[in-house]
């Protein structure tokens, strides 16, 4: 390939694959950049001489170092081939690393980017960093400190002083970005930084990280903002929002006041960044802008956002206080009659509905607009009072082709008003999830499975009792189920399961404590490729019935659990699937035990006695509580690292 193809096209072939986005790179909270990659960008060095070449200064170009053995790792390469530090712009640190950034900065002269983050991992260091740091002219800066994960503060207190002695000593030194101003936070990191920055002497950008409510809080403009503002150099102050909320008058006013921040300060700058241009041909041809525009919309209302997604759909839809109003996932809505045309089915599709006062306003927009019914394939609902079972009702009345209805342990469907949901969406519904079904009075009669055709991911969470006559084994009952979650069940339940093929089944998770479920193991744990089971399952024999199983999620709730589980993995004489190891402490105090740190003794022991041998493709043993708590994952005995990825 390398005597085929120019090395410029190469070039653009692999740029999207290597580069990182300044985005990306740049980003503040949350420490996105450190999630655990699953595979190394350097393997494209490895195909030809010819990718080696074209790949390794673009592959070097923006460097993100997210534990220390990777900054150990760049620092051995770079004492053994100083020329790739000339090849490094770019560097986002994610903690202080120790002694290998020394040798890392020794070498970046070309360095024109850095990230520095005031919160390190426990037991962390900044003693190379700071040693570093005179080594190098960058053009910006940009620090990141979050007072929740900032554990280590001598290290940070020993990095700020540095920063401040050589942030005036920097002669290409133009973009400075500040860290997110915390309220409440005693640091006062920004106050530390304005100083030197006001004699920084060709700073030409200062960037602020701000939460609309926090930046001027108090309606006073900031000491730290005004004083950097007395450097003579600096051309403009902008902003980096963390946040969809505009700023309230009062940080206009303040800027009004204070003529040389008219200078530097434009408000358009300030909020999400809005360049776009309405092309003139999208205007001059209506069916092709309502094509776009549609398709525009379709991805807009998908968007898998947290500020968009919040306790219901219809409750917070108007606002007394429109300065301080929150975007809301229906504003595109109320751009133009276009949008709110054209947006509508796609606003509609999936529904989520948090509160119980967000059920009676949806179902009241309902029965004024029946019409808005036909465009609602999926449907959330997040609690429940006296009056949800009607509402749904009526909402279930106007709703032609629901695909998904879905719950958090929010809904309880009394058995009745599931049997009309089969018959009603049987040859609809792809995922119903999270529901609990009340328990049918009598013996039930299966074939309400048997009607839900083209399920494929369900919950179920019911005492019923089922009919177990030999004439119901209809071949195609959830023979698109995929996913199978079941929380609750009576022992027919899995009897009624042991009959079916089940032949797209590929997960399953077992959270009931109560039943006996072997016999659904041995029909069907061949066809598992990933498999969660808590403490009651681990009596049987899972490794036996689940050959297949690539990713083991096992929930552990106390040091007992943990202990059999330990038990169960040592029988295991070999098992060649299992890839992935997951243990879930659902049950354990975390916050608790954060401060005790019992749970990551625990996890020591177990990895200290846990024998990879039975399992020869085991790459990874996942324990979710080092997720929640990122710090803590540095404090697991190094000894361990090279036999397991966290």
């Amino acid at each position: 390939m390398g005597r085929t193809i120019p090395d410029e096209m190469i070039h653009e072939i692999l740029s999207p694959a290597l580069s990182v986005s300044d985005e990306t790179f740049s980003v503040g909270l949350p420490r996105s950049p450190s999630v655990p990659c699953l595979e190394s960008s350097s393997a494209i060095l490895l195909v030809c001489k010819a990718w080696l070449r074209v790949a390794t200064p673009l592959l070097y170009h923006t460097v993100i170092l997210r534990s220390k053995g990777q900054a150990q790792a760049l620092s051995v390469a770079l004492r053994c081939n100083p020329d790739l530090g000339q090849l490094i712009r770019k560097l986002r640190l994610q903690s202080g690393y120790g002694s290998s950034l020394h040798q890392i900065l020794r070498t970046t002269t070309k360095l024109t980017d850095i990230f520095i983050p005031l919160e390190f991992d426990d037991g962390d260091d900044a003693c190379g960093l700071c040693r570093g740091l005179p080594l190098i002219d960058p053009v910006r800066v940009i620090v990141s400190y979050d007072p929740f994960e900032a554990i280590t503060p001598e290290p940070v207190d020993t990095l700020v002083g540095v920063l401040v002695e050589y942030i005036p000593k920097w002669n290409n030194l133009a973009t400075f970005e500040m860290p997110h101003d915390w309220p409440d936070d005693e640091a006062g990191h920004n106050e530390t930084f304005s100083s030197p920055l006001k004699v920084a002497p060709n700073l030409r950008t200062l960037v602020l990280s701000y939460n609309a409510r926090d930046l001027f809080r108090d309606g006073i403009m900031p000491e730290y903002i005004s004083r950097v503002a007395q450097n003579a150099s600096l051309q403009e102050i902008r902003a980096k929002t963390r946040s969809r909320k505009v700023l309230k008058p009062v940080f206009f006013e303040a800027v009004r006041r204070n003529a040389r921040l008219q200078e530097l300060i434009d408000p358009n700058l300030f909020g999400p960044k809005n360049a776009f241009v309405y092309p003139p041909p999208l205007a001059a041809n209506p069916a092709v802008a309502d094509v776009i525009w549609d398709r525009v919309l379709y991805y807009v209302f998908r968007e898998d956002d947290d500020e968009f997604h919040g306790d219901g759909d219809e409750s917070d839809y108007d606002s007394d206080d429109e300065e301080d109003r929150i975007p809301q996932r229906w504003d595109p809505l109320r751009v133009s009659k276009q949008f709110m045309r054209l947006g509508t089915p796609h606003f509609y599709d999936d529904i989520f509905i948090g509160t119980c006062e967000s059920m009676r306003l949806f179902t009241g927009r309902l029965l004024r607009e029946p019409s808005l019914g036909a465009h609602i394939c999926s449907l959330y609902i997040g609690s429940q009072d006296e009056h949800t079972i009607n509402d749904l009702q009526i909402i279930l009345s106007l709703v032609p082709r629901l695909k998904e209805l879905s719950s958090e342990d929010g809904l309880n469907l009394p058995w009745h008003m599931f049997e009309a949901l089969s018959i009603q969406y049987g040859s609809h519904l792809v995922l119903l999830h999270g529901i609990t079904i009340t328990q049918c009075p009598d013996k039930a009669d299966p074939i309400v499975f048997h009607r839900l055709s083209r399920l494929q991911g369900f919950t179920w969470k019911s005492d019923t009792e089922f009919h177990t006559t030999a004439t119901f084994a209809a071949s195609d009952t959830f023979n698109k189920l995929k996913d199978l979650i079941v929380t609750r069940a009576h022992p027919s339940f899995f009897i009624l399961l042991s009959r079916l093929q089940l032949s797209s089944l590929k997960s399953m998770i077992l959270y009931t404590t109560k039943v006996d479920a072997q016999i659904f193991f041995e029909m069907h744990g061949a066809k598992l490729s990933e498999l969660y089971v808590g403490a009651p399952a681990f009596n049987l024999d899972m490794f036996n019935f689940c050959p297949h199983v690539k990713v083991l999620n096992i929930c552990i709730a106390s040091k007992d659990e943990q202990s059999v589980f330990e038990g169960v993995l040592k029988r295991c004489h070999t098992h060649s699937s299992l890839e992935i190891i997951v243990i879930d402490p659902k049950g354990f105090d975390a916050k608790q035990y954060a401060e005790k740190s019992e749970l990551l003794e625990l996890f020591e022991v177990f990895l200290a006695e846990f024998d990879p041998r039975p399992f020869p493709a085991l790459r990874e043993i996942r324990h979710l509580y080092f997720d929640w708590y990122p710090p803590l994952r540095s404090q697991i005995s190094t000894e361990h690292n090279t036999a397991v990825d966290y």
